[in-house]
Protein backbone atom coordinates (compact mmCIF):
# COMPACT_ATOMS: atom_id res chain seq x y z
CA UNK A 1 0.00 0.00 0.00
CA UNK A 2 0.87 3.39 -0.80
CA UNK A 3 0.32 6.46 1.08
CA UNK A 4 0.63 10.21 0.58
CA UNK A 5 2.29 12.00 3.13
CA UNK A 6 0.16 15.04 3.81
CA UNK A 7 0.50 17.27 6.51
CA UNK A 8 -1.91 16.95 9.77
CA UNK A 9 -4.59 19.86 9.62
CA UNK A 10 -4.74 20.02 13.18
CA UNK A 11 -1.18 20.26 15.25
CA UNK A 12 -0.67 19.69 18.53
CA UNK A 13 -0.58 22.23 21.20
CA UNK A 14 2.69 23.84 22.70
CA UNK A 15 3.07 25.38 25.88
CA UNK A 16 5.04 28.92 25.49
CA UNK A 17 8.20 29.43 27.90
CA UNK A 18 11.54 29.56 27.97
CA UNK A 19 14.11 26.88 28.92
CA UNK A 20 16.19 28.13 32.08
CA UNK A 21 18.66 25.94 34.70
CA UNK A 22 17.13 24.36 37.72
CA UNK A 23 18.86 23.59 40.55
CA UNK A 24 18.74 19.69 41.12
CA UNK A 25 17.42 20.52 44.82
CA UNK A 26 14.55 21.70 43.81
CA UNK A 27 13.52 19.51 41.45
CA UNK A 28 10.24 17.68 42.15
CA UNK A 29 9.69 13.84 41.24
CA UNK A 30 5.96 13.57 39.62
CA UNK A 31 4.64 11.75 42.66
CA UNK A 32 3.53 14.21 45.37
CA UNK A 33 4.65 12.02 48.67
CA UNK A 34 2.76 13.99 51.07
CA UNK A 35 -0.63 12.97 49.40
CA UNK A 36 0.17 9.65 48.40
CA UNK A 37 -1.78 6.44 50.11
CA UNK A 38 -0.18 3.60 50.60
CA UNK A 39 -1.24 1.02 52.54
CA UNK A 40 1.03 -2.21 52.37
CA UNK A 41 -0.49 -4.70 54.71
CA UNK A 42 -4.34 -4.30 52.39
CA UNK A 43 -7.65 -5.38 51.59
CA UNK A 44 -9.14 -4.51 48.44
CA UNK A 45 -12.13 -4.76 47.15
CA UNK A 46 -13.22 -4.03 43.40
CA UNK A 47 -17.15 -4.09 42.07
CA UNK A 48 -18.71 -3.47 39.08
CA UNK A 49 -22.34 -3.63 37.40
CA UNK A 50 -22.74 -7.02 35.47
CA UNK A 51 -24.50 -6.13 32.07
CA UNK A 52 -23.83 -2.71 32.23
CA UNK A 53 -22.45 -1.99 28.70
CA UNK A 54 -25.64 -3.45 27.66
CA UNK A 55 -27.83 -0.69 28.65
CA UNK A 56 -29.27 1.59 26.06
CA UNK A 57 -31.84 4.21 27.68
CA UNK A 58 -30.06 7.29 29.09
CA UNK A 59 -32.37 7.84 31.79
CA UNK A 60 -31.89 3.88 32.75
CA UNK A 61 -27.91 4.19 32.96
CA UNK A 62 -28.16 7.43 34.92
CA UNK A 63 -30.64 5.85 37.97
CA UNK A 64 -28.22 3.28 37.33
CA UNK A 65 -25.25 4.99 38.15
CA UNK A 66 -26.99 6.89 41.00
CA UNK A 67 -28.16 4.21 42.73
CA UNK A 68 -24.48 1.96 42.25
CA UNK A 69 -22.74 5.02 44.11
CA UNK A 70 -25.47 5.98 46.96
CA UNK A 71 -25.00 3.08 49.03
CA UNK A 72 -21.07 3.64 48.85
CA UNK A 73 -21.36 7.33 49.54
CA UNK A 74 -23.28 6.18 52.78
CA UNK A 75 -20.98 3.88 53.96
CA UNK A 76 -18.40 6.21 53.52
CA UNK A 77 -19.58 8.33 56.03
CA UNK A 78 -20.18 5.34 58.53
CA UNK A 79 -16.62 4.00 57.69
CA UNK A 80 -14.11 6.58 57.86
CA UNK A 81 -10.78 4.54 57.78
CA UNK A 82 -12.09 2.53 54.51
CA UNK A 83 -11.08 4.53 51.28
CA UNK A 84 -14.25 4.58 48.75
CA UNK A 85 -13.24 5.39 44.93
CA UNK A 86 -16.34 5.20 42.42
CA UNK A 87 -15.93 5.73 38.81
CA UNK A 88 -19.04 5.01 36.14
CA UNK A 89 -20.18 1.79 37.19
CA UNK A 90 -17.28 0.46 39.06
CA UNK A 91 -15.87 1.03 42.50
CA UNK A 92 -12.46 0.39 44.44
CA UNK A 93 -13.10 0.20 48.42
CA UNK A 94 -9.84 -0.73 50.27
CA UNK A 95 -8.31 -0.34 53.81
CA UNK A 96 -6.00 -1.84 55.95
CA UNK A 97 -6.35 -5.44 57.53
CA UNK A 98 -6.91 -3.73 60.56
CA UNK A 99 -10.26 -2.81 59.03
CA UNK A 100 -11.02 -5.75 57.84
CA UNK A 101 -14.53 -6.12 58.88
CA UNK A 102 -15.52 -2.71 58.63
CA UNK A 103 -14.46 -3.24 55.03
CA UNK A 104 -16.80 -6.53 54.47
CA UNK A 105 -19.65 -4.73 56.66
CA UNK A 106 -19.49 -1.78 54.53
CA UNK A 107 -19.38 -3.89 51.27
CA UNK A 108 -22.32 -5.84 52.40
CA UNK A 109 -24.58 -2.95 53.05
CA UNK A 110 -23.42 -2.32 49.71
CA UNK A 111 -24.72 -5.39 48.27
CA UNK A 112 -27.90 -5.53 50.24
CA UNK A 113 -29.04 -1.91 49.00
CA UNK A 114 -28.18 -2.59 45.48
CA UNK A 115 -30.06 -5.78 45.47
CA UNK A 116 -33.01 -3.71 46.67
CA UNK A 117 -32.75 -1.61 43.27
CA UNK A 118 -32.67 -4.66 41.02
CA UNK A 119 -28.79 -4.38 40.37
CA UNK A 120 -27.00 -6.91 40.44
CA UNK A 121 -22.92 -6.46 41.00
CA UNK A 122 -20.04 -8.75 40.97
CA UNK A 123 -16.82 -8.44 43.39
CA UNK A 124 -13.92 -9.40 44.23
CA UNK A 125 -11.31 -9.27 47.07
CA UNK A 126 -7.68 -9.70 47.70
CA UNK A 127 -4.91 -9.12 49.91
CA UNK A 128 -2.20 -7.01 49.24
CA UNK A 129 -0.92 -3.96 49.04
CA UNK A 130 -2.92 -0.72 48.10
CA UNK A 131 -2.06 2.42 46.42
CA UNK A 132 -3.23 5.72 45.24
CA UNK A 133 -1.07 7.93 43.95
CA UNK A 134 -1.08 11.80 43.46
CA UNK A 135 1.05 13.60 41.05
CA UNK A 136 2.40 17.65 41.70
CA UNK A 137 0.44 18.09 38.50
CA UNK A 138 -2.98 17.28 40.35
CA UNK A 139 -2.30 20.93 41.99
CA UNK A 140 -2.18 22.66 38.96
CA UNK A 141 -4.28 20.74 37.27
CA UNK A 142 -8.14 22.67 36.36
CA UNK A 143 -11.91 21.58 36.68
CA UNK A 144 -12.05 19.84 33.75
CA UNK A 145 -9.22 17.37 35.20
CA UNK A 146 -9.95 14.28 37.22
CA UNK A 147 -7.47 12.06 37.53
CA UNK A 148 -7.20 8.81 40.08
CA UNK A 149 -4.02 5.98 39.98
CA UNK A 150 -4.33 3.07 41.94
CA UNK A 151 -2.46 0.37 41.92
CA UNK A 152 -0.92 -2.50 44.43
CA UNK A 153 -1.11 -6.10 44.25
CA UNK A 154 -4.39 -5.60 46.12
CA UNK A 155 -5.88 -4.02 43.36
CA UNK A 156 -4.76 -5.76 40.86
CA UNK A 157 -5.53 -9.41 42.45
CA UNK A 158 -9.47 -7.74 43.38
CA UNK A 159 -9.29 -6.71 39.86
CA UNK A 160 -8.74 -10.28 38.60
CA UNK A 161 -10.71 -11.93 40.96
CA UNK A 162 -13.93 -9.88 39.71
CA UNK A 163 -13.78 -11.53 36.67
CA UNK A 164 -12.89 -14.88 37.65
CA UNK A 165 -16.21 -16.34 38.09
CA UNK A 166 -19.60 -16.13 37.46
CA UNK A 167 -22.78 -14.48 39.13
CA UNK A 168 -23.30 -11.21 41.24
CA UNK A 169 -21.05 -12.38 44.23
CA UNK A 170 -17.97 -11.35 45.88
CA UNK A 171 -14.81 -13.68 44.45
CA UNK A 172 -11.99 -14.14 46.69
CA UNK A 173 -8.72 -16.44 46.63
CA UNK A 174 -7.35 -19.12 48.98
CA UNK A 175 -5.47 -16.31 51.17
CA UNK A 176 -8.06 -13.77 51.44
CA UNK A 177 -10.42 -16.57 52.53
CA UNK A 178 -8.36 -17.94 54.88
CA UNK A 179 -7.97 -14.73 56.57
CA UNK A 180 -11.83 -13.84 56.88
CA UNK A 181 -12.00 -17.69 58.05
CA UNK A 182 -9.50 -17.93 60.95
CA UNK A 183 -10.21 -14.15 61.94
CA UNK A 184 -13.93 -13.85 62.00
CA UNK A 185 -14.96 -17.19 61.41
CA UNK A 186 -16.25 -16.32 57.99
CA UNK A 187 -18.32 -19.26 55.72
CA UNK A 188 -16.53 -19.70 52.49
CA UNK A 189 -18.35 -20.61 49.24
CA UNK A 190 -17.44 -22.20 46.03
CA UNK A 191 -19.12 -22.84 42.86
CA UNK A 192 -16.95 -24.34 39.87
CA UNK A 193 -13.68 -23.89 41.75
CA UNK A 194 -14.20 -20.31 42.27
CA UNK A 195 -14.47 -19.26 45.84
CA UNK A 196 -16.22 -16.31 47.09
CA UNK A 197 -17.13 -14.45 50.91
CA UNK A 198 -20.95 -14.57 51.20
CA UNK A 199 -22.45 -11.27 51.46
CA UNK A 200 -25.67 -11.49 52.78
CA UNK A 201 -27.52 -14.45 54.97
CA UNK A 202 -30.74 -12.29 55.56
CA UNK A 203 -33.98 -13.72 54.61
CA UNK A 204 -35.51 -10.96 52.94
CA UNK A 205 -32.29 -9.98 50.79
CA UNK A 206 -32.12 -13.48 49.54
CA UNK A 207 -35.75 -13.16 48.91
CA UNK A 208 -35.02 -10.25 46.41
CA UNK A 209 -31.86 -11.60 45.02
CA UNK A 210 -33.54 -15.06 44.24
CA UNK A 211 -37.08 -13.47 42.93
CA UNK A 212 -35.07 -10.78 40.42
CA UNK A 213 -32.45 -13.42 39.85
CA UNK A 214 -34.96 -16.33 39.00
CA UNK A 215 -37.39 -14.14 36.97
CA UNK A 216 -34.06 -12.82 35.03
CA UNK A 217 -33.35 -16.43 34.40
CA UNK A 218 -37.45 -17.39 33.00
CA UNK A 219 -36.76 -14.44 30.77
CA UNK A 220 -33.45 -15.78 29.32
CA UNK A 221 -35.31 -18.84 28.91
CA UNK A 222 -38.30 -17.45 26.54
CA UNK A 223 -35.38 -16.80 24.03
CA UNK A 224 -34.33 -18.53 21.05
CA UNK A 225 -30.74 -17.80 21.17
CA UNK A 226 -29.18 -17.77 24.94
CA UNK A 227 -26.17 -16.58 26.53
CA UNK A 228 -24.36 -19.16 28.22
CA UNK A 229 -22.76 -17.16 30.19
CA UNK A 230 -25.60 -15.44 31.65
CA UNK A 231 -27.10 -17.63 32.36
CA UNK A 232 -24.71 -19.80 34.59
CA UNK A 233 -25.01 -16.34 36.11
CA UNK A 234 -28.08 -16.27 37.13
CA UNK A 235 -27.77 -20.18 38.14
CA UNK A 236 -25.30 -19.14 40.52
CA UNK A 237 -26.85 -16.45 42.17
CA UNK A 238 -29.50 -19.00 42.57
CA UNK A 239 -27.39 -21.58 43.93
CA UNK A 240 -25.55 -19.05 46.36
CA UNK A 241 -28.93 -18.17 47.83
CA UNK A 242 -30.54 -21.67 48.66
CA UNK A 243 -27.20 -22.38 50.27
CA UNK A 244 -26.30 -19.04 52.27
CA UNK A 245 -29.37 -19.79 54.30
CA UNK A 246 -30.91 -22.76 56.74
CA UNK A 247 -33.99 -21.09 55.60
CA UNK A 248 -36.58 -22.67 53.09
CA UNK A 249 -37.57 -19.33 51.67
CA UNK A 250 -35.23 -18.98 48.76
CA UNK A 251 -36.42 -22.56 47.53
CA UNK A 252 -39.89 -21.81 47.98
CA UNK A 253 -39.65 -18.77 46.19
CA UNK A 254 -38.49 -20.60 43.15
CA UNK A 255 -41.07 -23.24 43.52
CA UNK A 256 -44.16 -20.43 43.88
CA UNK A 257 -42.38 -18.85 40.92
CA UNK A 258 -42.71 -22.02 38.98
CA UNK A 259 -46.45 -22.87 39.66
CA UNK A 260 -47.35 -18.63 38.59
CA UNK A 261 -49.00 -18.22 34.97
CA UNK A 262 -45.92 -16.50 34.50
CA UNK A 263 -44.09 -19.78 33.20
CA UNK A 264 -44.75 -21.26 29.77
CA UNK A 265 -44.46 -25.54 30.31
CA UNK A 266 -41.56 -25.82 28.17
CA UNK A 267 -39.65 -23.40 29.84
CA UNK A 268 -40.75 -24.99 33.18
CA UNK A 269 -39.59 -27.83 32.18
CA UNK A 270 -35.86 -26.41 31.30
CA UNK A 271 -35.84 -25.27 34.61
CA UNK A 272 -36.96 -27.97 36.62
CA UNK A 273 -34.68 -29.87 34.96
CA UNK A 274 -31.73 -27.72 35.32
CA UNK A 275 -32.45 -26.75 39.22
CA UNK A 276 -32.85 -30.59 39.84
CA UNK A 277 -36.05 -30.30 41.15
CA UNK A 278 -38.39 -33.47 41.58
CA UNK A 279 -42.11 -33.16 40.59
CA UNK A 280 -44.55 -33.43 42.55
CA UNK A 281 -42.18 -34.29 45.64
CA UNK A 282 -40.87 -30.36 46.35
CA UNK A 283 -44.45 -28.89 45.52
CA UNK A 284 -46.26 -30.76 47.55
CA UNK A 285 -44.76 -29.60 51.14
CA UNK A 286 -45.32 -26.19 50.08
CA UNK A 287 -48.70 -26.14 48.46
CA UNK A 288 -50.33 -24.02 50.78
CA UNK A 289 -48.06 -21.60 51.17
CA UNK A 290 -47.72 -21.12 47.32
CA UNK A 291 -51.19 -21.18 46.70
CA UNK A 292 -51.52 -18.38 49.56
CA UNK A 293 -48.60 -16.10 48.19
CA UNK A 294 -50.09 -16.66 44.70
CA UNK A 295 -53.29 -15.34 45.97
CA UNK A 296 -51.27 -11.83 46.71
CA UNK A 297 -51.08 -10.98 43.23
CA UNK A 298 -48.44 -8.05 43.98
CA UNK A 299 -45.92 -9.88 45.51
CA UNK A 300 -44.86 -11.78 42.40
CA UNK A 301 -46.04 -8.11 40.66
CA UNK A 302 -43.20 -6.27 42.21
CA UNK A 303 -40.72 -8.72 41.93
CA UNK A 304 -41.50 -9.17 37.98
CA UNK A 305 -41.30 -5.22 37.94
CA UNK A 306 -37.94 -5.21 39.95
CA UNK A 307 -36.67 -8.09 37.54
CA UNK A 308 -37.60 -6.06 34.16
CA UNK A 309 -36.67 -2.95 35.52
CA UNK A 310 -33.13 -2.61 35.05
CA UNK A 311 -31.08 -4.69 31.99
CA UNK A 312 -28.30 -5.37 34.38
CA UNK A 313 -27.30 -9.07 34.60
Amino acid sequence: MTMNYKKLPIRPFKIPGKIIKVPISEIKSGKDQDKSILISDAIAVYVDILGFSEKKDDEDIEMCLLDFSGPLTLAARHFPQVRFNVFSDCAFIATNKENAKDLLSAIRYAFSQWISDGILVRGGIAIGSYNETQSFAHSIAPKNYVGSLFSGSAVTGAVKLEGSGKGALLFTNEECAEFYNKNYSEPIFEIENSFFVGWSDEESILYWFTGISFLRLINLLQLKNINKSIKYKLLNNIKYAFNATDSLLPRFLVLAILSSSLITPDVREKIISILKINEPEDFIPYKKLIDEWLNDSTKLEILKSLADSDSSI
